[in-house]
């Protein structure tokens, strides 16, 4: 159990570096706090939501771990609620639409996966997704110059 709350304790982390830098171009801004499936921050000026994924394992595997269901029911990618999603891999945050990710997956053919993850006592089916086919379909942003993700939204 150390192991998942280290992986929950580094994604919250993760969450409040994204909502802090979008607050500078959207102050209202807010982190939705506990459990909430939907999505992970909002935006009331736009009325836009994002999801917020930390994958830093996939610097070695060179996949993105997409969720499609857990404990038996959709989750995830076939739940959000999120306009956006953003991957976050301790270089790069990269976004994209859930709807765009899908598509991806339909239209090369990725195969499930049963995955059990930190901490999880069942399987959740999963696809493993190249991250340059990630790339390929979103806006890309070196941690270094985080100031032109603004120009995403």
């Amino acid at each position: 159990m150390p192991e998942f709350e280290e992986a929950l304790k580094h994604g919250n982390i993760v969450e409040k570096i994204f909502l802090t830098r979008l607050r500078n171009k959207y102050p209202k801004s807010i982190l939705i706090e506990g459990f909430f499936k939907d999505f992970d921050i909002y935006v009331p000026e736009t009325d836009t939501k994002y999801e917020i994924k930390s994958d830093i394992e996939s610097n070695e595997t060179g996949n993105y771990l997409i969720e499609v269901e857990h404990y038996g029911k959709p989750s995830a990618l076939l739940t959000t609620k999120a306009d956006y999603w953003i991957f976050y891999d301790e270089n790069n945050w990269v976004c994209t639409k859930p709807n765009k990710i899908k598509d991806l997956i339909l239209l090369n053919g990725y195969k499930q996966v049963k995955t059990t993850g930190i901490g999880d006592t069942h399987y959740k089916l999963c696809y493993l997704v190249r991250k340059e086919d990630i790339e390929a379909i979103s806006k890309l942003v070196n941690c270094e110059s985080w100031e032109k993700i603004h120009e995403f939204f």
